[in-house]
């Protein structure tokens, strides 16, 4: 597996959001201070992860613990894809 650099943390999650019985759906109408509309890759794949109920996230920090990516997604695919495109427009 292909990962963007990261001299700190990366974190990769699937539905965590299952362990607080919530939704995608629910998650984006509440005060969740971690996930914003613009993580997403797009806003037709933000809507496929509310109509299957999925969602995979990928959070690193490229260069020190202070500023770090986030890419959610429908597939972990989707996710990895655009984190790559991401580290490589930051190299």
């Amino acid at each position: 597996m292909i990962l963007p650099r990261h001299k700190a943390s990366l974190t990769l999650t699937h539905n965590d959001h299952k362990d607080y019985y919530m939704t995608v759906a629910d998650l984006m109408t509440s005060e969740h201070p971690s996930l914003d509309k613009d993580y997403f890759v797009s806003d037709e794949d933000l809507q496929v992860c509310i109509d299957t109920n999925e969602l995979w996230e990928i959070q690193w920090y490229p260069d020190t613990p202070v500023g770090f990516y986030k890419v959610c997604g429908s597939t972990l695919e989707i996710i990895l894809a655009r984190a790559m495109e991401i580290d490589g427009e930051n190299q």
